[in-house]
């Protein structure tokens, strides 16, 4: 059990990766989506996969897929690990299309985002702005996880703020 998760109001003995996932079946559901949940632990529960093991899973899931969206992996550590595993998909299934977008909460800190998106510049990325109308059924979505709702304290404002999208090509 760690503090995040006692924050968001579980208790030792809870399955709280079953309720997480449960949370993401109801918002998923309500926007017409389906999760796909690969089998690799948070960070808080354990190693992070092998080098390469990301990648490979990220691969067998998205062979169909023409559009893709990574986040710019500004800070959580698995957010970090995603982007950089996605980054490198898009320089190789470049018949995909790819979007990256700002991760809630941790893009209010300043200079996160800018440097995130000329660090991607600089590694070959070329990034164009996309509008995305703001949706309403976000903040309906974001209300159907109740236990990150109780971690995320002060932060909750900006997860309900819309986010900002770029296309990802490769240069």
């Amino acid at each position: 059990m760690t503090d995040w998760d006692r924050r968001c109001g579980f208790e030792d003995g809870d399955d709280v990766v079953g309720a997480r996932r449960r949370e993401d079946e109801q918002a998923l559901a309500m926007l017409g989506a389906r999760p796909v949940w690969l089998e690799f632990l948070d960070h808080q529960y354990g190693p992070p996969p092998a080098d390469g093991e990301l990648v490979t899973a990220l691969e067998a899931t998205i062979d169909s897929a023409g559009l893709l969206a990574s986040p710019l992996g500004l800070f959580h550590e698995d957010h970090v690990m995603t982007a950089t595993a996605c980054f490198e998909l898009a320089r190789a299934k470049r018949d995909i299309r790819w979007i990256v977008y700002e991760d809630a909460i941790y893009r209010p800190v300043a200079g996160r985002t800018d440097a995130a998106l000329a660090m991607l510049r600089g590694d070959g990325f070329v990034l164009t702005d996309i509008d995305v109308p703001e949706a309403a059924s976000k903040k309906t979505a974001i209300d159907r996880y109740p236990s990150q709702l109780l971690g995320l304290g002060d932060l909750l404002a900006d997860a309900y703020r819309p986010e900002r999208y770029w296309s990802l090509e490769v240069r």
